[in-house]
């Protein structure tokens, strides 16, 4: 009677402690472990009754089923398996469970997955058959709590005692024993995860730029105008351009540096070719969850270095006939402020505004600013 009043009153004190993890979404996956299937699915529905009697919310077996899929041997047992199936399914806990029966009792072990701190914990208890739902009920109530297991011994591991002589009744069944408090665990910093609410659909990646994937190709078109016109200029300062270029984003900070060229599409006959670096902030990232999340939009400052080339003046010759003068190569110096939005991890649309261009020559110096918009694919 003494350890069955502990035991009911060890339930109750469980289920108490467990307001701060209700209506929390949990993923369950299949039951492992032994040959008896008639066990597993035995240890499913007592996982399933506790979870509902403790306010949470299971995720329908078809949605875990289709996140199981992605996963390569079909078993999600490392922690970026669980990570992978708690993005897919939106659930803020995964759990998973393996069974060991014997004659009249069973070897239930629980590990669950949380999905705002990366944690993973586990715990096992030998499982009464005919007391199987009240004492998995004991273990959810346990382990699905933001605070986690805790140190020391689990409340069904400690020995029931008899109480001294003179010594005040065990509790009845409808009395609460109060159990020592467990210690909060340390706040952990945020995780390496940022949930990126792309046009294309919702992702967590990381770093937030470039998403996960570190080369990209672009390409852009746009338009310039020469503020600063090398002596003897003749005809429109305008021209429309387009340039392309090939980009890699080291770390986790948004640097990127990139190589690349264009030239005049249509007005004075003039091209570039450049390498360069720029910074791109994710200005919308803040603290989710214990991870982050962030709109896909970048902006930062670029620098460009290269060469610029142009032909010379022209001459005029027989019949008033105007022949182009020798290719003139130059230094240039540039930078302009780089916009991205991403639409996915793998592809963007871009912007560079200002495209502020320097190229020194022996005449003069020759200052070009524009804009140009384009496209790009990450890999």
């Amino acid at each position: 009677m003494i350890r069955r009043a502990l035991s009911c009153a060890a339930a109750a004190a469980l289920t108490a402690l467990a307001p701060a993890a209700l209506a929390d979404r949990v993923a369950v996956l299949p039951a492992r472990g032994g040959t008896d299937a008639a066990a597993r699915s035995a240890a499913e529905a007592d996982v399933e009754r506790g979870l509902a009697a403790l306010g949470h919310t299971a995720i329908p077996d078809g949605a875990v089923a289709a996140a199981l899929k992605g996963v390569a041997d079909g078993v999600a047992d490392t922690a970026d398996e669980l990570r992978a199936v708690s993005a897919q399914t939106g659930a803020d806990w995964v759990l998973t469970g393996t069974v060991e029966p014997a004659v009249t009792t069973a070897r239930v072990e629980l590990t669950a997955y949380l999905a705002s701190t990366g944690r993973v914990e586990s715990v096992a208890r030998e499982v009464d058959r005919d007391q199987s739902a009240r004492q998995t009920q004991e273990m959810l109530a346990l382990l699905l709590r933001p605070e986690g297991v805790g140190i020391g011994e689990l409340p069904w591991e400690r020995p029931a005692r008899a109480p001294a002589a003179g010594a005040p009744p065990p509790p009845l069944e409808d009395e609460t024993v109060v159990l020592p408090p467990v210690p909060a665990a340390p706040p952990a910093p945020p995780a390496k995860e940022v949930l990126m609410a792309y046009p294309l659909g919702p992702e967590r990646v990381w770093p937030a730029y470039p998403g996960g994937r570190r080369f990209s190709v672009s390409a852009s078109l746009g338009a310039a105008v020469a503020a600063a016109r090398l002596p003897g200029a003749s005809g429109s300062a305008a021209s429309m351009v387009g340039a392309a270029r090939v980009a890699y984003a080291p770390g986790d900070r948004g640097f990127e540096v990139f190589a690349g060229g264009g030239g005049n599409l249509v007005g004075p006959f003039a091209g570039w070719i450049e390498g360069g670096a720029r910074l791109m902030l994710t200005p919308s990232m803040t603290p989710h969850e214990g991870a982050w999340r962030a709109f896909p939009l970048h902006v930062g400052p670029a620098i460009h270095l290269g060469a610029f080339f142009r032909s010379g003046a022209g001459v005029a010759g027989p019949g008033g006939a105007t022949y182009r003068g020798d290719l003139e190569v130059h230094p240039a110096l540039g930078a302009s402020l780089d916009v991205a939005l991403a639409l996915g991890p793998s592809v963007q649309l871009e912007a560079q505004l200002g495209n502020l261009r320097w190229v020194p020559t022996g005449e003069g110096s020759l200052i070009l600013l524009g804009a140009t918009l384009g496209a790009g694919a990450r890999f």
